[in-house]
């Protein structure tokens, strides 16, 4: 009976405990030779290996193969017989070797795999490291940025992302700007031409990756990058300001620090009068608070680019006339990335799933304990990130 589906294997018998289930089986006999094709052989010795299959009923399961090696008087050769389920000196099943790749698609560590399928995280290791991952092409809206991975003895990684399909489209073992000259001067000038938009963080490093490589794409600055700049220079106001108060006013300015960054449109009646009390103690905070708030209302409710531009120059005009020092850099960084911004307004891509995935890529990290070396690290993203 062969209810094991392996060709060549004769069903024997099996018991189980409470982790293990045992199955014994033989392979059927032989009776030419596979090389010389001769009939006269004779029985050279049997022995028992055990190899390691998939899960059945939950449990491990364990194979107790009886085989038997053969020796030919015409020619004089020693012999068994290849079986197809398994590579010649194995002790795994090739369908326990898929099973585990497989897992590689979700976010398991190497030693947990390694647990649930009864074998070493060496073994899960060398299988990946048999694995080969390609980069993907690139997609006509092209999503880039850093993460940190701590891997290969670099902090931050690089990663690409298709922003049609939200799949990952490769992982750079750097944020490097030789680096990602060097990478994309490698694509093909027709992929590279294929990209019609290009979204990014305020890196000046990705801008100049634009500018040498997909000068004809429209680059786009995600929406959330240059919000932050506003929060930041509010932010770093209140700070200043909280050193010169009471130690009680101190801590209530730090823990209600959220509702200041907040919308005034989205605070409750309760949450308006703290903020309103806050305001009230000083006029720097105050002026701070309303730039915030002119910013949400005026210049991110725009349509479109060209009004968007409009507003935001007007935003600037008076960011720079109240003469708040948190404010400059803000102010530097929209003057530097005012084309960029504006696009926002006119397409919707944005860095949003990228983001989503490096969540997905830091939970990887922490199951892992962390990836030292980048080529693992760089095919369990691939895998489990399509």
């Amino acid at each position: 009976m062969n209810l094991l589906g392996f060709k060549d294997v004769i069903f024997d018998s099996f018991c189980e405990d409470k982790e293990f289930v045992h199955i014994y089986a033989s392979v059927t006999k032989m009776d030419t030779c596979p090389h010389c094709g001769s009939t006269k052989i004779w029985v050279h010795d049997h022995r028992i290996q055990k190899i390691k299959d998939t899960h059945i009923h939950g449990k491990k399961c364990l194979i107790h193969l009886k085989k038997t090696r053969y020796d030919c008087k015409s020619c004089g050769c020693r012999f068994e017989r290849e079986l197809d389920f398994i590579a010649k000196g194995h002790t795994m099943t090739y369908r326990l070797v898929f099973a585990i790749v497989a897992e590689f698609n979700e976010l398991h560590s190497s030693s947990s795999i390694a647990s649930r399928y009864n074998v070493s995280s060496n073994t899960v290791l060398r299988i990946l490291h048999c694995l080969y991952v390609s980069r993907a092409k690139l997609s006509s809206v092209l999503c880039i940025d850093e993460f940190k991975g701590d891997s290969g003895n670099i902090k931050y990684q690089t990663s690409l992302l298709n922003g049609d399909k939200h799949s990952v489209i490769d992982i750079l073992p750097t944020r490097d700007k030789n680096f990602l000259f060097k990478y994309f001067k490698k694509v093909p000038n027709k992929e590279r031409q294929e990209v019609k938009f290009f979204v990014s963080d305020m890196s000046n490093t990705f801008k100049s990756v634009k500018n040498r490589f997909f000068k004809t794409s429209i680059h786009i600055v995600d929406r959330y990058h240059f919000i932050r700049q506003v929060s930041w220079a509010l932010e770093n106001v209140r700070k200043r300001i909280q050193k010169d108060i009471s130690s009680k006013l101190r801590k209530y300015f730090k823990r209600s620090r959220s509702l200041l960054t907040k919308p005034a449109s989205n605070l409750t009646t309760e949450q308006a009068k703290e903020v309103s009390l806050m305001l009230d103690l000083n006029n720097d905070l105050k002026l701070a608070y309303r730039l915030k708030e002119l910013f949400y209302q005026y210049v991110l409710s725009q349509p479109n680019k060209v009004r968007a531009s409009k507003s935001l120059r007007e935003w600037i005009r008076r960011a720079e006339e109240s003469d708040l020092k948190e404010f400059k850099s803000c102010i530097t960084a929209f003057n530097n990335w005012f084309d960029e911004i504006c696009n926002s307004f006119d397409y919707t891509w944005s860095n949003g799933p990228l983001e989503g995935t490096h969540t997905k890529i830091k939970t990887l990290k922490r199951n892992c304990f962390g990836m030292k070396n980048f080529n693992l690290f760089r095919k369990r993203i691939m895998f489990s990130c399509k």
